[in-house]
């Protein structure tokens, strides 16, 4: 390389330009902390992903730093052991869904209606029951595997659900209903989509599915008709927001995987398919 070369490489280098692009608002260099919890997930999802194609049993450290594309000693910095690597993922999924619940709640409350937040309801649990983090934990609550991991599964499933439920409970009532109609409601409306999720381990008919939904908002109607005097249903169900934008009830519909839903595919596999695409 002449020397005229190098000295353009090392002006392109020490460009003006190049140092207001990194000093710039727009692309602020992370914190320590920052990089650590990205790091962080990146293991987590990753254990997901192998707990989905091989079980907890089959989980192996060396194939997670792999699969992350992490060191050994980051692995090892985050999760000393395989167990509390295990339990952090169960926390994960388990934040995750706590989460989205929060999100969807804020969305469906704008349509201003209460079946905007009955379809989300429907929405958010059909994420958590058809997702993969339910069907491990189902495995690793009624398996053989070891008791006291057993014990902290449930213990952490129990914790974010009733939370999750509460979230929902507290947002039909702020629709109008009462506590123990809302309950009611409530609890068959997760009752049916989990029904749904298990029934898939002899059948799956998304058709088959999306008529009973319709059956069960139209059995709400009624059975809400009867419990009700015209006062507070004519205050419970209004006509949907309008316009433009559109409503709210139709963003809650909207699935949201999070990437350790898609666990079964390796990342490069996904890459190979966007490019194919």
């Amino acid at each position: 390389m002449s020397n005229t070369d190098r000295m353009r490489r090392k002006a392109a280098r020490n460009s003006p330009v190049d140092e207001a692009v990194k000093n710039s608002p727009a692309s602020p260099r992370r914190t320590q902390a920052e990089r650590s919890e990205a790091t962080r997930k990146l293991i987590l999802d990753a254990t997901i992903r192998i707990m989905v194609r091989k079980g907890a049993a089959g989980l192996r450290t060396g194939e997670v730093v792999e699969e992350a594309g992490v060191s050994v000693g980051a692995q090892l910095h985050h999760f000393p052991t395989k167990l509390k690597l295990i339990l952090a993922a169960f926390d994960y999924v388990n934040e995750r869904s706590v989460e989205m619940c929060r999100q969807r709640v804020k969305l469906a409350q704008r349509a201003g209606n209460t079946e905007s937040v009955i379809n989300a309801i429907i929405a958010d649990a059909s994420d958590f029951f058809f997702g993969n983090g339910f069907f491990i934990e189902l495995a690793l609550a009624f398996g053989q595997a070891d008791l006291d991991l057993r014990r902290v599964v449930r213990r952490s499933s129990r914790r974010c659900r009733f939370l999750i439920e509460a979230i929902w409970r507290d947002a039909l009532q702020g629709q109008g209903l009462p506590p123990d109609i809302a309950s009611d409601i409530l609890a068959l409306t997760l009752s049916i989509v989990r029904g749904f999720a298990m029934r898939r381990f002899i059948e799956d008919d998304p058709a088959r599915r999306a008529h009973l939904v319709r059956v069960w908002r139209d059995m709400i109607r009624a059975y809400l008709g009867a419990q009700l005097d015209e006062k507070q249903l004519a205050g419970i169900f209004v006509e949907p927001v309008t316009g433009d934008r559109p409503p709210a009830t139709a963003i809650a519909m909207t699935p949201s995987r999070p990437p350790f839903d898609r666990a079964s595919e390796k990342p490069g596999k996904r890459k190979r398919a966007r490019k194919r695409a």
